[in-house]
């Protein structure tokens, strides 16, 4: 490749490079602004405060390569056509973690310049000319930080990136309190109703330090339901319960945010008596507004794929009927994680409820933190408030991976019970049209979906899905 092939393929593709010969206290991002003809204008910028940025910089095409040696900047967030950079990216994708994490837990988050190159070549698999490449694009970034000292030259982890880390640890911790509370009864107590009972008054009391005052946490009834819930979060600052006696409740079902099955341990029979309560909960009138579905174990000898195949035989004997009236998450600390969520929604085809599964790749638990952070979208808060309760354990979300375990329904399913809005207008059509008018359109499917999606999110408040879809089936 030319001199110029190379600078019309950044610039075609947006991409951006570092300078192999700046030192490191100067690496600098270069995008290039324009060509034309032989010269070639370049914008540099740098997030460190300290690095002076050279800002707009032309250069003769044909002593581009006399003073710059580029080094492409692969980002784990963008998509790279070219087979080489698509390989880079790769690697460094799927093990950029394993850097983050030794430095985090090095002497003041730092290495010396060589340790940190040796580090990259053994963790990621690149060369060194490239792991020094790699290293000044995050110092340009604002990733890293570069640190001289009378001891040598080091690579730090930027502020910013320290907070982040520490975050996501202590998001994992709870994994830690959940299990290590869990399992200290086990050395002193052997009666399983006991231990059942602990763990549950263990996980509400979790639950309490997260969950918002304007909710309560309990056990109990849904109004017109006989099936006990272990444990029920409704909304007491709108809803007054039915009935109240210190944390036994009775609550319409209107009032519901979650309800959450607790089992010791998670096996064929224990995870469908939770999937045949959860489906008995979600009986009777819809709600337009739904509420969460979770399933939470302690213990379990199965993995995500057992977890995962025993849920999927559960919704091929029992079909899901109505959107959201399905489970939501199941989870067992540091082992399974798996959820129903829709797909296609960004296409013409039909949307269905899927089955996926958490794997968390990345050396941080964080199948608890998906749980809590998946419940806390059902909770109706004000909108900011809303969107950061959202993002503060969103961000354990980039180091998972989810793939698709199974789509649970027909691909051109659409559901039974259906709200009057989302039905065509019989105003128009013969009797002999009156089933296509009745038919519920897939877009509509999709747009409640989406729809319920945004509210989770905060875009879009209670009230506003109500008068959408009404209350009324």
């Amino acid at each position: 490749m030319t001199t110029k092939e190379f600078l019309v393929f950044l610039q075609q593709e947006h991409h951006l490079i570092i300078n192999h010969k700046d030192d490191y206290g100067e690496a600098q991002t270069g995008k290039i602004i324009s060509i034309d003809g032989d010269s070639v204008r370049f914008y540099w910028t740098c997030d460190d405060e300290k690095t002076k940025a050279r800002g707009l910089v032309t250069y003769n095409m044909d002593e581009f390569k006399q003073q710059v040696d580029p080094f492409v900047i692969v980002d784990r967030t963008c998509t790279f056509s070219d087979e080489k950079y698509g390989r880079l990216q790769s690697m460094i994708k799927n093990n950029w973690h394993k850097v983050i994490n030794t430095m985090h837990s090095s002497s003041q988050k730092r290495l010396k310049v060589d340790g940190c190159i040796d580090l990259l070549v053994s963790e990621i698999g690149v060369s060194k000319l490239q792991a020094s490449g790699i290293i000044k694009s995050r110092l340009a970034a604002g990733t890293f930080k570069y640190v001289k000292l009378k001891l040598g030259t080091y690579i730090a982890l930027g502020i910013n990136e320290i907070a982040l880390e520490n975050k996501k640890r202590y998001l994992s911790s709870i994994s830690n309190e959940i299990r290590s509370q869990s399992e200290r009864i086990n050395y002193v107590i052997s009666h399983g109703q006991t231990v059942g009972n602990y763990r549950e008054r263990l996980f509400i009391s979790v639950l309490r330090k997260f969950v918002p005052k304007k909710f309560h946490v309990a056990t109990g009834f849904i109004e017109g339901s006989s099936k006990q819930i272990d444990i029920i979060i409704y909304d007491q600052h709108n809803y007054i319960p039915v009935f109240r006696e210190d944390d036994l409740v009775v609550v319409k079902k209107e009032a519901v945010i979650a309800v959450i099955e607790i089992k010791t341990t998670l096996s064929s029979s224990t995870l469908k008596d939770s999937l045949e309560g959860i489906d008995r909960i979600c009986e009777g009138p819809m709600s337009s507004v739904p509420f969460f579905k979770g399933i939470f174990a302690f213990e379990t000898e199965w993995n995500n794929k057992t977890a995962a195949d025993n849920i999927a035989i559960f919704y091929d004997e029992n079909k899901i009927d109505a959107i959201h009236e399905h489970l939501d998450v199941v989870c067992v600390p540091g082992k399974i994680c798996a959820f129903i969520d829709y797909n296609n929604l960004d296409n013409d085809e039909y949307s269905c409820p899927s089955l996926y599964t958490l794997e968390d790749a990345k050396g941080i638990s964080i199948g608890e933190s998906f749980f809590f952070q998946r419940l806390f979208s059902f909770m109706e808060v004000e909108v900011s408030a809303r969107k950061i309760n959202g993002l503060y354990f969103d961000v354990l979300r980039e180091t998972a991976h989810r793939p698709l375990h199974k789509i649970l329904t027909d691909e051109d399913w659409t559901p039974f019970h259906i709200f009057f809005t989302e039905l065509g207008s019989t105003a128009d059509f013969d009797a002999d049209e009156f089933d296509q008018a009745m038919e519920i359109k897939k877009n509509n499917v999709k747009q409640r979906v989406k729809d319920v999606r945004d509210w989770m999110a905060g875009e879009m408040d209670r009230n506003q899905l109500i008068e959408k879809y009404n209350s009324i089936f």
